[in-house]
């Protein structure tokens, strides 16, 4: 990737800027901010519990590369399912 982290930082910023300035109203403003918070927080909620219990892995536990790109093949998923593994 050209630049390297730099675009991808660029972008951070930029949504961090946009979030901070969503409107003039501040009731406007922190309504928007609530409703996106718990959001947020409903589908971390739900992916901490995907990720514990229906795909049985570690969640705050780093997945290695190779790991991850053996998940992309069909086969693992079947190959999980009949260990028991995956439900």
């Amino acid at each position: 990737m050209p630049f390297g982290p730099v675009l991808p930082i660029v972008g951070i910023a930029g949504i961090i800027y946009m979030i901070l300035n969503i409107s003039t109203d501040p009731v406007e403003r922190n309504m928007i901010w609530l409703v996106t918070g718990i959001t947020f927080a409903i589908l971390a909620v739900y992916s901490f519990f995907w990720i514990k219990f229906k795909m049985k892995m570690p969640v705050f536990k780093s997945v290695p590369l190779e790991k991850v790109m053996v998940m992309e093949n069909s086969m693992y998923y079947k190959i999980r399912k009949r260990r028991g593994i995956w439900r």
